[in-house]
């Protein structure tokens, strides 16, 4: 696995870079707050190309891969940008692998921000648990005028939003989550049965969760530079706080995390293409590390803060949020290990995962 960015992949990292920062300081993510969105930075976003990023060229995209992706994914979390970039990028690969005809593939390529997913559990995908039919959240299902969701071995996309969703569900990462009636019925349509149904949400359900897990990479290494930067300036007792050792030790700890949540992230969008028989287990571990990672580094620079990391006039606060809320709308860390247990073990016939995690 190369880790070295190759030049276009540079190119890629500094432009998005460059545009957030001119575009999206943190005083949009707190004005954005009210509604979870910004039309004018999702606008921005498909000005450089971030809606056809992940859509095949005969689809009018512009084919890149999950690590290009990945890599717009990371500087977005860095920002906290309100922009369902995941969610468009999961949905269009989806619907242009089954159908590059599809006329959401068409609103998708002319930036419209107009599909989600509703993403199963991981039980659900291996056949032990419910499915994402009747009333499912939605991340940014406040904004969506489709969602893609599955029910028994039928893949179905429904429409109808002003029938179908409820008003923006207001949650501590304020994002423009929603639920949504999915339901059967008038105003959907079948996009795939069967085994292909099942094939295509599990690809799907994957490529949202390393590409969420890059967009937490991003959101713990922000956490932890604003811990870092506040250690250098904070003076108590003559000297910077990040002298002490009960400040340093937790901020060195962070660093070592992330770098390996971001190596994790790395090793499943390469397992696309070199190892796909991992690549699915290799995605739901990034998920897990990074989720993980980004909460802990976000723990640890809001306590870092002392008293003033709880007060919204200070950034952190926003991270502490968004990390735990991202983490939560995939399924959060206990379930997904027991996904990768099941991966792991009852795949090859070798174990239980509910006996190797007690029963969790």
């Amino acid at each position: 696995m190369d880790l070295q960015l190759d030049e276009s992949q540079q190119i890629l990292v500094d432009t998005f870079s460059e545009m957030l920062e001119n575009e999206c300081p943190t005083t949009l993510v707190r004005d954005c707050e009210k509604n979870g969105y910004s039309s004018e930075l999702w606008d921005r976003y498909c000005e450089l190309g971030a809606n056809i990023m992940g859509l095949p060229e005969s689809a009018d995209g512009l084919e890149m891969t999950l690590l290009d992706l990945g890599l717009v994914a990371t500087r977005s979390g860095h920002a906290l940008a309100p922009v369902p970039f995941l969610e468009i990028a999961t949905a269009g690969r989806l619907l242009s692998a089954l159908d590059i005809k599809d006329p959401i593939v068409t609103e998708i390529a002319e930036g419209k921000p107009s599909v989600s997913i509703s993403l199963p559990r991981p039980h659900a995908i291996l056949g032990t648990g419910r499915t994402t039919g009747g009333r499912s959240l939605v991340p940014f299902g406040a904004i969506a005028e489709h969602v893609i969701a599955v029910e028994g071995d039928e893949l179905f996309v429904a429409s109808g939003a002003d029938a179908r969703r409820s008003a923006r569900v207001v949650e501590m990462g304020d994002g423009a989550l929603a639920h949504w009636d999915l339901s059967r019925g008038a105003g959907t349509r079948t996009l795939a049965s069967g085994e292909t149904a099942r094939r295509a949400i599990t690809r799907a359900n994957a490529e949202w969760k390393l590409l969420a897990a890059f967009w937490l990479v991003g959101i713990a290494q922000r956490s932890l530079a604003i811990g870092a930067d506040y250690a250098r300036e904070r003076i108590q007792f003559g000297v910077p706080i990040g002298g002490f050792q009960a400040i340093a030790h937790p901020l060195a700890e962070s660093a070592i995390r992330t770098d390996g949540a971001e190596l994790l992230a790395w090793e499943a969008a390469w397992a696309d293409t070199e190892d796909p028989e991992r690549f699915e287990m290799l995605a739901s571990m990034a998920f897990v590390w990074a989720s993980q990672t980004a909460i802990r580094n976000a723990d640890i620079s809001l306590h870092t803060h002392g008293g003033y990391g709880f007060s919204t006039e200070y950034d952190i606060q926003l991270y502490y949020r968004r990390a735990r809320a991202l983490a939560s709308i995939g399924g959060g860390s206990k379930e997904e290990l027991q996904a990768v247990a099941e991966l792991c073990f009852d795949r090859d016939g070798s174990g239980s995962a509910e006996s190797l995690l007690g029963g969790a």
